[in-house]
């Protein structure tokens, strides 16, 4: 019965470049030479702290021409687009007022619906029974005429000379 190891060993190892070992035979176990297996790396420290950078006059120029690009290019966009932004928030104001419009044509007529009820002659006699208010006498009333003395007009109409309620 084979191995597997019986056809590793039918292989010659001097057919792949190998060196034989000190027994003569072939050294089964070792690798073959990969390329570049002979160069190294080392990593060197480097310091810089004693290098200073030239100033580039044309580098400090490029910089602020291309930041005053850009600004003028955003200033023109803003400017271009403010309309139609201003527009949409016009939009939603309006919206919003005709909602605000809507809400308070509906509180206004719930108010007056009140206000008919409050006011009714049904109620306001419910209301002087309540009170217990009767109405009075002709000869309980009295009417104040002001004196003559002109620091009071009197709402008299011309022509009609009588009772202060004349001209009601």
């Amino acid at each position: 019965m084979a191995t597997q190891a019986a056809p590793i060993k039918r292989y010659d190892a001097e057919a792949w470049g190998r060196p034989r070992s000190r027994t003569g035979g072939a050294d089964l176990y070792r690798l073959r030479a990969l390329p570049n297996e002979d160069v190294y790396f080392y990593r060197k420290q480097i310091d810089n702290s004693r290098v200073v950078r030239e100033a580039d006059p044309e580098a400090r120029a490029r910089a602020w021409k291309w930041l005053a690009g850009t600004a003028t290019a955003t200033l023109l966009l803003a400017v271009m687009f403010s309309p139609a932004i201003y527009g949409l928030l016009a939009g939603y104001q309006i919206e919003a007022l005709r909602a605000e419009q809507q809400r308070l044509i509906v509180e206004s007529d719930r108010l007056k619906v009140e206000e008919t009820q409050l006011l009714s002659p049904q109620r306001l006699e419910e209301l002087a029974k309540i009170q217990e208010f009767i109405d009075p006498s002709p000869d309980q009333v009295v009417y104040l005429n002001p004196k003559a003395d002109g620091s009071l007009a009197l709402n008299v109409q011309p022509g009609k000379q009588g009772s202060p309620t004349a001209g009601r």
